[in-house]
């Protein structure tokens, strides 16, 4: 396989992988659950504006290089029942929906990330500086996003327990995100 084919098939995975949580987190903040939980429709908004970029940017360059745009066809109607598939797991949910919905966007996204360090690393190892840096500023942008996302799960989670009407301390939300970011901080220092 020549170099071109190679990066084609990591940025058209890329473009999958991103693609796929971009249509999650778009059903997500169509939810009337989701609505209800400001700190949720705050990082869910900026996420699915990062995605789109991203997956608009990856397709450009797939569609720079030959047969980078038949690859994305492929690959698209091959993954497209994985999007099925996590829709209905997001239907199956009948109690703590959203902090659930960014538990599981938190993960994905994750993925996303671990997946442009691959990226990033093949393009710089095939001499694609262009696709190294497209890789690496898509990576910049997902990692703050994983970390707002760690925030809102702390706070969704108190807000839907004291709206269950089973919290006795509707307030630990935002002193669970500090020390969990704390904790976040402590590693990064060590």
């Amino acid at each position: 396989m020549d170099r071109t084919a190679i990066l084609n098939n990591y940025v058209t995975d890329m473009a999958a992988v991103e693609g796929h949580i971009l249509k999650a987190v778009e059903r997500q903040l169509a939810s009337d659950d989701t609505a209800r939980y400001p700190d949720a429709v705050t990082v869910l908004t900026s996420l699915k504006s990062t995605l789109s970029r991203h997956v608009s940017a990856l397709e450009a360059y797939n569609d720079r290089t030959d047969d980078g745009d038949l690859k994305e066809a492929v690959k698209e109607a091959v993954t497209g029942a994985l999007g099925v598939a996590a829709g209905l797991y997001d239907q199956l949910r009948s109690t703590d929906k959203v902090s659930r919905m960014i538990r599981d966007t938190y993960t994905a996204t994750s993925l996303a990330a671990v997946s442009y360090h691959m990226l990033y690393t093949s393009a710089l190892a095939l001499k694609a500086d262009d696709l190294a840096q497209l890789a690496i500023g898509n990576l910049e942008d997902l990692t703050g996003l994983i970390g707002q996302l760690s925030e809102a799960v702390c706070t969704v989670v108190a807000a839907e327990l004291a709206d269950e009407d089973k919290a006795i301390d509707a307030t630990v939300g935002q002193r669970a995100v500090q020390r969990t970011q704390q904790a976040w901080a402590a590693t990064a220092d060590a």
